[in-house]
């Protein structure tokens, strides 16, 4: 990929990002429970990362497997990026930057990232 390629990405992920709506439902008050490794800080995930990788890649395994479920127009999350090393890096430099936020939001932002590259159907 060309730096000119990259830079553009970049800028339309941090453009997707800025414009994002909610998108996942909340109580009536604007809040949800939040199960299992989510409740982590990002400071966690980071120090844990490597002896516990597995768990924290499972339990984003299960959450993405839940947004494919609830968003319309969405058959995969991660669309045709098949290189789960991507997400991992994503993830570790993000929480690295934002060590006191919780796994779960680090996920709910790696999600916004991918949702304009998402597959919406199986083909």
């Amino acid at each position: 990929m060309s730096i000119r390629s990259s830079i553009t990405t970049l800028f339309l992920l941090a453009l997707f990002t800025l414009a994002s709506h909610n998108l996942w439902a909340k109580d009536a008050f604007g809040q949800h429970s939040t199960m299992g490794l989510g409740n982590n800080t990002c400071n966690a995930f980071v120090n844990e990362y490597d002896a516990h990788a597995s768990y924290y890649l499972s339990w984003l395994a299960g959450y993405m497997t839940a947004y494919n479920v609830s968003e319309t127009d969405t058959y995969s999350i991660l669309g045709n990026n098949k290189d789960v090393s991507q997400i991992q890096t994503w993830l570790l430099d993000y929480c690295k930057l934002n060590g006191e936020q919780t796994f779960e939001h680090a996920v709910m932002n790696l999600i916004r990232n991918l949702k304009y590259f998402r597959l919406r159907t199986e083909n």
